[in-house]
């Protein structure tokens, strides 16, 4: 299997597609669709979390989540030694997992405003990758693969009892949202930003950071398939179709049997959902990419991949200000076509200031190794 500068290139790939999606979607994808002619119930699809059902846009946060997992045996495996953490395999830990939770809560936590009934202290997909990665680097280190399978398995079932039976489905009966009221409501003053959003039928996300090791353990058992010596190429894409098969089969036998896939509190057959439809476009990559080699145009999203994270905060916590650099730079343009393209162009011009922000990035990266 090919690397890239010590990189798995389908890792990258995947990556940099779904930050694309996200920082691209909105500002591109819909306005294109609309010009287009696509039915509403196509834009939902493209671009909405409704309440019940699984979406492509659904797809992309847990999708961040299995992709932090499937890179956990790069960025932590080089830091054990003889299969046990190494000299500062912890503090690399805990530091990844602080850095992530406060760019959290500065990109939706609103912790820039230093204002207590405005500030969220759990409510990103940042935090939430933050308790998938300190779950798989506790896990990493063990070899007894039934362990590695139990946990999950135990993670998954307890869970599916606890909101099956303390709950319904339904945004006001099912128990994770109380969960997340009852604890924000006694920690964080009354009137709190956060605590609203989630009265109204937004992200719970106390009892669901239970599921969240759950992808990432997926995402790492995966990229440990890939790094199988003694399987080959074609072998170890069969392994990962089979096991997101398996999951997406598990998913909707729960569905049918009465678990509704419900995002915003992470149901298990929407989470087994998210895990095959990962597994199996990780699968897909990995033979385009580095079985079969077909990377010829490809530059941008391996930029998006290399980079997400300043991706996603340029896209979101700088949103207006890269908006209002692509109007300066390319507002002129919108006059040359009708105004029903107005929001088309402003979309590309958005992703044209967000991918200038991640070359720069990389020079300076690649001049920081020079020197």
């Amino acid at each position: 299997m090919e690397k890239d500068n010590g990189r798995l290139f389908s890792l990258d790939l995947l990556r940099g597609l779904d930050m694309f999606y996200l920082v691209c979607c909105g500002a591109i994808v819909v306005p294109l669709f609309k010009l287009l002619g696509a039915s509403p119930s196509c834009i939902r699809f493209l671009h909405e979390h409704p309440w019940y059902g699984f979406t492509l846009y659904d797809l992309i946060m847990p999708l961040f989540i299995f992709i932090c997992g499937a890179a956990v045996p790069f960025s932590l495996g080089r830091r054990m030694v003889d299969g046990k953490p190494g000299p500062g395999y912890w503090k690399h830990v805990w530091g990844r997992v602080a850095l992530l939770w406060v760019l959290g809560m500065f990109v939706q936590g609103n912790l820039a405003t230093l204002d207590l009934k405005q500030i969220g202290l759990y409510s990103n997909t940042l935090q939430t990758i933050a308790v998938g990665y300190l779950a798989a680097a506790c896990i990493l280190p063990c070899r007894d693969i039934r362990v590695k399978i139990a946990v999950p398995i135990a993670l998954l079932v307890v869970f599916g009892l606890v909101i099956h039976f303390g709950g319904d489905y339904t945004k006001d009966g099912n128990i994770s949202q109380k969960v997340d009221l009852a604890v924000w409501s006694a920690i964080l003053p009354a009137g709190n930003a956060h605590v609203e959003l989630i009265r109204k039928g937004g992200y719970s996300w106390l009892l669901p950071s239970m599921m969240f090791p759950v992808m990432t353990f997926a995402g790492c058992y995966s990229t440990q398939i890939l790094r199988c010596d003694r399987l080959g190429e074609w072998r170890k894409a069969c392994y990962l179709a089979v096991f997101g098969i398996a999951s997406l089969a598990a998913g909707w036998g729960l569905y049918f049997a009465g678990v509704e896939m419900v995002k915003h509190i992470f149901t298990v057959s929407f989470t087994l959902q998210a895990i095959g439809w990962s597994v199996l476009l990780l699968a897909a990559l990995y033979v385009l990419t580095d079985i079969w080699k077909l990377r010829r145009g490809l530059g941008l999203f391996i930029l998006f991949g290399q980079f997400a994270l300043t991706a996603y905060i340029a896209g979101h916590a700088f949103r207006a200000t890269v908006r209002s650099a692509s109007d300066r730079v390319f507002g002129g343009i919108e006059h040359f076509f009708p105004p029903e393209f107005s929001p088309l162009l402003k979309g590309i011009g958005f992703a044209v200031v967000v991918a200038a922000v991640l070359i720069v990035r990389r020079r300076l990266a690649r001049a920081s190794a020079k020197g």
